[in-house]
């Protein structure tokens, strides 16, 4: 079989396996406080009021970010139902997305397998993959910046033909008449509004992004693309006025798409305009203090150290003088362009106040597309540097300088993809104080065992086999690890989730009885315990936080009408009246609502986590 040919068909397995990584398990593990209750949330009373312009969240607005997270979440909820699995399968359309965009984008410059490679390493890192299933808005933004900087890279590909000689131009001249075809001014036109329809694609994706979460899906692609054309700007041909046209065009298409909505919702709810722009797009990074999301400027470190799993040993030789001088000019181009995507996204992150661990998601489709080009042939790099001669660097097939890798470093990745595995229980153990459970102790000597193991056996392995190797671990390890955590799903602090509660308040609940939420409002509850919480019945809300969800948009505590019980007394009168009332509060509510029930005896039914629902009966 001829090379070509060769190279772009996949083996059997990779699509199966790719599909496996990115939907198996998806709908074991229940939502987690606070993001994926209140997002899925959001959705579902989508659904119940059919209401699809303004997110609310327990039935009053909530603008925290734009739609497209609720509108998709929504969407699959509309068609399968209300379930955790209906909640996630767009999160991991998603991943696959953006995994599909990092391979056509790698593609085009080193071919089909190098662009596998670049898509086994997205969807085994462990970030992606955590957040291709973990819904926040994240993996939405990280696929539509993917496929805008890949449309932006096609545009410029396209113009290939108006800087490059065609194979008309080396004919030899003949005299033509006036009305005869001129082939080379057809490919031109054609190279042209290749790349204006490609730009156009780019800026839909643009307004895409900045429908899910801002402005920064413009930033990002923008001054990545912008980066290419700026170090090419001597490159001769009319790539500049092109590029203009398509510009202007593209700009008017993002405005058509991505500011209806805000238009529509500033005209709908009052403040919303100086909430949203003032609120969460000038003052986010004042606001990270407030927020508990204030860290360091070197918190994405670790972040992305771990979240690069099982690859991360590649970041110390990825970028490298003599792997730089080895590159062709085209290969130049996307490396610069991918290394400013990834760059920008980390530094600019690592500026702001408020931080995450997902906030750097979009940086990983570069990452991934970088170490699938800078070894995209794994036996032919490693094992040059696993031979007598890795000392010279050289590629006798290219003549050019290479940057050689270390012998143990290949080694290295299928040891690496057991380490989620065995950080999952220990976390258990020693952060969230699980030592109750037998399986705790018997996955981290298991896990330690598998990763001895790795490490001995990888010692005759080739590059290439440990390779996949690491890949094929990382998804089996991930996949345990996603298979465990339901056995710890209500111990995770904060994090928690809110499924047992919200179950036995519907098991309690009967017709006439009264709710309130104490302290906290659990924001994913109604998700689990509808339609004891609905448009028409609504909880009473008891000492919650001003300045907190659900009162922290502008009128939203006047939106509650009575719903606010104003003090403590208030609380206590329902508390002794002859109707039964269900409270749930946030830990040590119980012990505390003694004292305001006038004598009356409280009866704790069940305690989930860091939440307690009790009755007065």
């Amino acid at each position: 079989m001829p090379q070509a040919e060769s190279d772009q068909r996949a083996p059997w397995w990779f699509v199966p396996f790719v599909l496996l990584v990115c939907f198996g398990l998806l709908g074991t593990r229940s939502l987690n406080e606070p993001d994926e209750g209140r997002y899925a949330e959001i959705a579902r009373e989508m659904v119940e009021t059919g209401n699809w312009l303004v997110p609310h969240i327990w039935y009053v607005p909530h603008l925290d970010k734009p739609p497209f997270t609720y509108w998709a979440v929504a969407a699959s909820l509309s068609v399968f139902g209300v379930n955790e699995w209906a909640v996630r399968l767009p999160l991991a359309l998603a991943g696959l997305s953006a995994a599909y965009a990092t391979f056509l984008l790698v593609r085009s410059v080193a071919g089909a397998a190098t662009g596998r490679l670049a898509v086994l390493v997205f969807v085994t890192s462990a970030l992606p993959w955590v957040m291709a299933r973990m819904l926040t808005t994240d993996i939405f933004l990280t696929q539509f910046i993917a496929w805008a900087i890949y449309c932006f890279w096609q545009s410029w590909r396209s113009l290939d033909p108006l800087i490059e000689p065609s194979a008309v131009s080396s004919q030899p001249e003949t005299v033509a008449d006036e009305d005869e075809a001129d082939p080379e001014a057809d490919t031109r036109g054609l190279a042209a509004k290749r790349s204006f329809a490609w730009q156009l694609g780019a800026w839909a994706a643009m307004a895409g992004g900045v429908l899910t979460k801002g402005p920064i899906a413009l930033a990002i692609p923008f001054l990545a693309f912008g980066a290419m054309v700026w170090w090419r700007r001597n490159s001769p041909g009319p790539r500049g006025s092109v590029l203009l046209l398509g510009a202007l065009a593209g700009g008017t298409l993002f405005l058509l798409l991505a500011l209806p909505w805000f238009w529509a919702v500033w005209a709908t709810v009052q403040d919303s305009f100086a909430f949203m722009v003032k609120g969460q797009v000038v003052g986010h990074a004042m606001q990270g203090a407030a927020k508990n999301r204030a860290q360091p400027f070197w918190f994405f470190i670790p972040v992305l150290l771990a979240g690069l799993l099982p690859w991360t040993p590649l970041l110390g030789w990825l970028w490298r003088r003599a792997h730089w001088r080895s590159l062709n000019a085209r290969t130049q181009e996307a490396w610069l362009v991918l290394t400013v995507w990834a760059g920008l996204t980390f530094a600019v992150f690592s500026i702001n106040t408020a931080k995450l661990m997902h906030y750097i998601l979009p940086m990983f489709p570069a990452l991934a597309a970088l170490i699938a080009l800078r070894w995209s042939n794994f036996a032919l790099e490693a094992g040059r540097a696993l031979s007598p001669l890795a000392g010279e660097g050289q590629d006798k097939r290219e003549g050019r300088q290479t940057a050689p890798t270390p012998p143990w470093l290949w080694r290295v990745l299928p040891t690496a993809a057991l380490l989620p595995l065995l950080a999952f229980p220990l976390a258990c153990w020693f952060v969230f104080k699980v030592q109750d459970q037998m399986w705790v102790k018997v996955a981290v000597t298991s896990s330690g065992l598998l990763l001895l193991a790795a490490w001995w056996r990888s010692r005759k392995w080739s590059p290439a086999l440990c390779a996949r190797w690491a890949g094929g671990i990382a998804a089996v390890s991930l996949l345990a690890v996603a298979s465990l955590v339901p056995l710890v799903e209500s111990k995770l602090r904060s994090n928690q989730t809110l499924k047992p509660l919200g179950l036995a308040l519907r098991s309690e609940f009967r017709e006439g009885d009264l709710v309130i939420v104490r302290h906290r409002i659990p924001q994913g509850l109604p998700f689990y315990a509808h339609p004891v919480i609905s448009a028409t019945r609504r909880p009473y809300l008891s000492g919650l936080p001003e300045h907190r969800m659900p009162f922290e948009f502008p009128g939203n505590r006047t939106r509650f009408g009575d719903r606010v019980l104003k003090d403590d007394q208030s609380y206590s009168e329902l508390l002794a009246s002859r109707q039964r009332v269900f409270v749930v509060g946030f830990k040590g509510s119980f012990d505390n609502s003694h004292l305001l029930a006038h004598g009356k005896s409280l009866r704790l039914l069940t305690v989930v986590g860091d939440w307690e629902l009790f009755t007065n009966y």
